[in-house]
């Protein structure tokens, strides 16, 4: 039975788990999770800033492992900024104003939309594939035979010279001519698809949180594992026609996603729909 003691440091609670038991369900090694463990800790405000966290021995004990792991990772938290060690006093999470991501910057709503209402971000290509293979969830979602060839456009987004996204876009061939790499800028794929005469009807979407490969991790600037959230959407146009397919992956410090809701009672289950 998992024991539901809890240990306390400046009112902020570790729950007891054991990340030993958890070896078999994750690749990362088991200081990489509690790093991640800590800082979203941290974000959630369960440490508040200033305050002192628990010892080294307390958090080995709270997640069974060693206090050489739970060093790694606090040394891991200490270069990416989010807590301050003090030799023979303790370890403090560092001041709002010092932590990654702090502040009123984080953006929230489709970013493609902020773009067009003048949200400053740059773009840069990190690659252009005329003759990609098209992935088969991505020939699924545009509608293709497999192994159907497409247009792929990688970029990364910077908001306030950080790294907001990585965003790979997917065009069927009979649209990719409207998009040549000499004409790639910082707008959105979709306002140059748009400006060639394709019109965008509606778009499926759907969010996800998953963690950040080594990959994923270089170009966004952030820490193996952190969870980021990956948004994809496959773009229709009037006649129900799937022409573009997009994923991107976007660094929660420096977005989010806000939506409005409405409560629909005309029937017998009422729902949340979402208005905007």
């Amino acid at each position: 039975m998992t024991s539901k003691a809890k240990d306390k440091t400046n009112d902020g609670e570790i729950g007891r788990r054991s990340l030993k038991a958890d070896g078999g369900a994750s690749s990362l090694p088991v200081y990489h999770q509690l790093t991640t463990i800590l800082r979203q800790q941290i974000k959630d405000s369960v440490f508040p800033k200033e305050s002192l966290m628990p010892s080294e021995m307390q958090l080995a004990a709270a997640y069974d492992v060693s206090r050489v792991t739970v060093r790694r990772a606090l040394e891991l938290l200490g270069r990416e900024g989010w807590i301050i060690r003090k030799h023979g006093v303790g370890t403090f999470v560092a001041p709002r104003s010092a932590e990654p991501g702090a502040g009123e910057g984080r953006v929230s709503g489709l970013v493609e939309n902020l773009i067009t209402l003048g949200l400053e971000t740059t773009a840069r290509l990190l690659s252009y594939d005329a003759d990609a293979v098209a992935p088969t969830t991505v020939a699924q979602a545009l509608g293709l035979d497999a192994g159907a060839r497409v247009l792929r456009i990688e970029r990364l987004r910077f908001y306030k010279d950080k790294p907001l996204s990585v965003t790979q876009v997917y065009l069927p061939e009979d649209v990719a001519g409207l998009v040549p790499l000499a004409a790639i800028d910082d707008r959105p794929i979709i306002r140059l698809l748009e400006g060639g005469g394709v019109r965008a009807q509606r778009a499926e979407q759907t969010i996800s949180a998953i963690p950040a490969d080594d990959d994923a991790a270089r170009k966004l600037n952030v820490a193996i594992g952190m969870p980021l959230l990956r948004l994809r959407r496959t773009v229709f146009d009037a006649d129900g026609r799937p022409f573009e397919h997009q994923v991107g992956l976007y660094n929660p410090d420096q977005y989010e996603y806000h939506m409005l809701l409405s409560r629909d009672n005309s029937s017998a289950r009422p729902q949340w729909r979402h208005i905007g």
